[in-house]
């Protein structure tokens, strides 16, 4: 995830500038591809951020593993919800369990910006899944990317307490498959009406059909699906999806 800046300051406002998302129905999909699949007693999630996903998991019953990059957001994880959270890199993260079922949500794989992580990452992550554990993770469709380029765009939250403008000036790396998106946070305190400015570069990548298919399968993974997101039974991905879900199996392994 090279070239990405720490979410340090970007965790203490992140669940409010996603106060928006609706995390209970992406769940429901989950849920959706688990009945499709094969329903998981233990889910290991990479990239739990704030732990929203987590929290609603873990009230659906299921056993739950967390791990993030970021000690800030599984500060705010822990808050919500009791779980065993671990601080770590998906790379290299050794956990000594195997999971039923492993969730990388909110295009999480797409900071993998480098082939040799996104290689390192897909490895470990079928190290961690018993035989057959299903593998579910979102990220941008390149196809999409490349027809409808990314916007510059604002996005107004407040609360009780401060408010936030957020800019974001995103900028198009298309040899790389990159899309470097540079955050201005201008926050609000409406206490006292002064302002604090966060700067935060995010470095995502997007990737093609084809392109997820081989590295999936050269990790030991059977691609079961790639559809739109939230949309199991959308048909094939084209031009027009801009973010799509990847279903796969992993093969072979030990108990």
């Amino acid at each position: 995830m090279k070239g990405n800046t720490s979410f340090r300051e970007y965790a203490s406002y992140y669940d409010l500038i996603y106060n928006d998302k609706d995390y209970g129905s992406e769940v429901g999909f989950i849920e959706e591809i688990f009945e499709d699949t094969r329903k998981p007693r233990t889910i290991l999630e990479v990239g739990c951020g704030t732990g929203s996903y987590t929290k609603i998991l873990l009230e659906r019953g299921y056993d739950v593993t967390a791990v993030d990059l970021s000690g800030d957001m599984l500060r705010i994880a822990g808050e919500k919800c009791a779980c065993k959270f671990i601080e770590g890199d998906i790379r290299d993260v050794s956990i000594n369990e195997r999971f039923d079922a492993c969730i990388a949500m909110f295009a999480v794989m797409g900071y993998m910006t480098e082939n040799s992580g996104i290689i390192k990452a897909l490895n470990n992550i079928h190290e961690h899944l018993k035989p057959d554990g299903i593998f579910i993770f979102d990220v941008w469709n390149g196809l999409a990317v490349m027809r409808t380029l990314p916007e510059q765009r604002i996005k107004e939250v407040e609360n009780d307490e401060i408010k936030i403008i957020r800019l974001a000036n995103p900028k198009l790396r298309s040899f790389e498959h990159i899309c470097e998106v540079n955050y201005k946070l201008l926050i609000q305190n409406k206490e006292d009406n002064a302002f604090d400015e966060i700067n935060e570069k995010h470095i995502v990548r997007f990737y093609f059909p084809q392109e997820i298919k081989y590295y999936l399968e050269s990790a030991g993974f059977e691609v079961l699906k790639i559809c739109p997101f939230m949309d199991l039974m959308g048909g094939d991905v084209d031009e027009n999806v801009w973010n799509i879900t990847v279903i796969a199996r992993a093969v072979g392994g030990e108990e």
